[in-house]
């Protein structure tokens, strides 16, 4: 069976969910499995971003996409040299994301940006300053450059893409980005107003939309659905108020479900919030979640695993059981 649909670019995310040692292992079996791209996280204090994709691109022949690298941790002509050792050693293949960075990660390091959206602008134009092997100097938002010029910069410059959420952000994005990069718990209604606000912003038709997503599979829909539910509670439950939950009018009750105690607002969570914001249940079911967040305007959809079940197997069943399943695919 196929189900009909655009058809996205089918991704798999790697770093924070797996331990350095068995990044490497996922991403090889994501790539005998028919996995279209590879994506890796900077989740602070789990994995860098630089060396993970680095890695992964030495051991697979996919492309590669750094989602996401905070703006403030790393000045840009550091980053651009970062980015452009990795685009030199395989050309072609890297993108690389750039956000605010969670604001809680931040703090602990006392280098939360005051100005999120510029932040993010001003590092992309910087970026592509400096890949393009022209020299930078700038007083910016968030950082002061002079006279930076990188000595080797890449014969392909890589893609950037910016890691934002919100309508102001998103507008920003579609002006400045090759590509934007939404985070987990997008659902179709918030894929469909993100690329509206993207378009607005002046995105062009080769804008790439990427968007995350919790993933689970299993015969049984709702043992999928139960896997996910506490990780899924953790990203719900830590912002309860956010451009996501606004998009689909769940706002007010995921505000009131922070108020409890984590172990009963996580039960609390309704079935049906799961099944929309991520991609669980039976392989059909996730196989039409895909294609319903494809219609909606994602190019490409990042699945994320559970960090409690072995990697190198869930990607080994996502190969079989659902990957046949989606648009462009030979059937199973």
């Amino acid at each position: 069976m196929t189900i009909t649909g655009r058809a996205p670019r089918i991704a798999l995310v790697l770093g924070s969910s797996q331990r350095p040692a068995d990044i490497v292992t996922a991403a090889r079996a994501a790539e005998r499995g028919g996995f279209d791209e590879l994506w890796v996280g900077e989740d602070y204090f789990y994995t860098g971003a630089i060396a993970a994709a680095g890695a992964v691109l030495a051991a697979t022949e996919l492309p590669v996409g750094i989602g996401i690298v905070p703006t403030t941790t790393r000045h840009p002509a550091l980053l651009a040299m970062e980015l452009a050792t990795l685009a030199g050693l395989y050309p072609g293949r890297l993108s690389a994301g750039v956000g605010a960075g969670v604001p809680d990660w931040l703090d602990r390091m006392a280098i939360r940006c005051t100005t999120p959206p510029a932040s993010v602008r001003d590092v992309i134009a910087g970026l592509r300053t400096l890949l393009a092997g022209e020299t930078l100097t700038v007083e910016a938002s968030s950082y002061r450059a002079r006279e930076v010029r990188l000595a080797h910069p890449p014969a392909v410059a890589p893609p950037l893409l910016a890691g934002v959420g919100g309508p102001k952000a998103l507008a920003m994005s579609g002006g400045s980005a090759d590509g934007t990069v939404l985070s987990v718990l997008a659902g179709t209604r918030y894929v469909r107003w993100a690329a509206e606000r993207v378009a607005a912003g002046g995105a062009g038709v080769g804008h790439d939309l990427v968007a995350y997503a919790l993933c689970s599979v299993d015969p049984d829909a709702a043992v999928a659905r139960e896997r996910v539910r506490e990780l899924f509670g953790l990203y719900l439950l830590a912002g309860p108020r956010n451009p996501m939950t606004e998009a689909h009018g769940i706002a007010d009750e995921a505000e009131a479900l922070a108020a409890l105690d984590f172990a009963d607002a996580v039960r609390a969570i309704p079935d049906a919030w799961i099944e929309e914001l991520a991609v669980v249940g039976t392989p059909a079911d996730c196989a039409k979640r895909i294609t319903l967040l494809a219609e909606a305007g994602a190019d490409c959809v990042a699945l994320c695993l559970d960090p409690d079940r072995d990697a190198e197997a869930q990607v080994g069943l996502l190969a079989r059981e659902l990957l046949p399943l989606l648009p462009g695919r030979a059937d199973g």
